[in-house]
């Protein structure tokens, strides 16, 4: 498996953003592959997802101390120029399904729930939405490109007390394929 993953991570290195983050009305209807909707569309966690089809694993890519990006500075509403970024693979069966990156600013964590500095290979999902502390804010969406594929995925803007932090998922699925 481990030359699966690090095949994967090679091409997603190669993706490219193809279309702006925009809401999900105004990207729809670019998408033909109803089970690409149904994933960009969901409201829960992805991992209980998963979970539901099958043996869930999360491979940590990253989890480490970072500069920000202005986009994402601007995105979150970040102060400081240091954040923690965190990679993931999220598979199936072991077979990958989604790439997960949250970016939180220091302020966050320090200030808004310091368990998001310290999650390691636990799930966001397990505290994003068993805890009743966290807002999600906006949710955005976008295509992706490889050589030969096309994916899509969505950023979200969640909020607690009052500190921002990103979490933004791109699904493996092809679009080219049902």
């Amino acid at each position: 498996m481990g030359v699966i993953i690090s095949d994967l991570l090679g091409q997603l290195m190669k993706l490219k953003q193809i279309s702006p983050w925009s809401p999900f009305e105004s990207i729809k209807a670019n998408i033909a592959n109803k089970k690409i909707i149904s994933w960009l569309s969901e409201k829960g966690p992805i991992t209980k997802r998963i979970k539901k089809h099958g043996k869930f694993k999360l491979h940590l890519i990253q989890d480490e101390l970072s500069k920000i990006s202005d986009d994402d500075k601007k995105f979150v509403n970040a102060e400081s120029e240091k954040i923690k970024k965190r990679e993931v693979l999220l598979l199936c069966n072991d077979s990958p399904v989604v790439f997960a990156q949250t970016i939180i600013p220091l302020e966050t964590i320090e200030n808004g729930f310091n368990k998001l500095g310290n999650l390691g290979t636990k799930p966001l999902g397990d505290i994003l939405f068993e805890k009743d502390i966290f807002l999600r804010e906006l949710i955005l969406y976008a295509s992706f490109k490889n050589e030969s594929n096309i994916y899509w995925g969505r950023k979200a803007k969640y909020s607690v007390k009052g500190y921002k932090f990103s979490v933004m998922e791109t699904f493996l699925m092809n679009e080219n394929r049902s």
